[in-house]
């Protein structure tokens, strides 16, 4: 397989990212034109998220409030719009990738940085924790459906599902076992 040259991949991917990301399912709200409107995290980290909705009105650069829903609490932040995907397509890894918009959080209290950068390491211990047990055998289908309750409450606990969000979730989100755990 041939391997694309730095200079082919598009302006932004270069970047080193600076916080850990994870794939979630959260609530969130942005305001926009003095309305709030509803949409799902699909993707956070420390640094922003992807907000998954109809992007209508959205531009790129423009700088909204975000509130996000995270073990039960409110986080709300200033944050300029990154990148629109205005349509359903498939990123660089295949994965599919829903319309919605990504945003990088302007202004977050200290606390609240820290609170999400906690729920995405929490996420990433769990999923390591995951493909541990599905690739152990014999597999623990307790501690497995176990283990996915606590990183995707309310999903389908059947084990060709949770195989398969493991398997989507590894490749999309780099998984290192250099990350310090907290």
């Amino acid at each position: 397989m041939q391997r694309k040259s730095l200079k082919t991949i598009p302006e932004g991917w270069k970047k080193e990212r600076r916080y850990q990301r994870a794939g979630c399912d959260l609530p969130a709200y942005y305001l926009l034109n003095k309305s709030w409107k509803q949409a799902r995290a699909i993707t956070i980290s420390a640094g922003g998220a992807f907000l998954a909705c109809l992007p209508k009105k959205i531009q790129k650069e423009q700088i909204i409030q975000v509130q996000l829903l995270i073990n039960e609490r409110i986080i709300t932040a200033l944050s300029r719009v990154v990148w629109i995907n205005p349509q359903k397509m498939k990123n660089r890894s295949g994965y599919p990738y829903p319309p919605g918009f990504a945003v990088e959080f302007e202004q977050i209290s200290g606390e609240a940085r820290a609170e999400i950068d906690h729920f995405v390491k929490k996420s990433l211990r769990l999923l390591r924790a995951l493909n541990f047990e599905l690739n152990r055998s014999p597999q623990d289908r307790k501690r497995i459906k176990e283990l996915f309750s606590q990183f995707r409450p309310g999903d389908s606990l059947h084990l060709n599902h949770i195989k398969k969000v493991v398997r989507l979730e590894s490749r999309h989100f780099r998984v290192r076992k250099t990350d310090a755990l907290c």
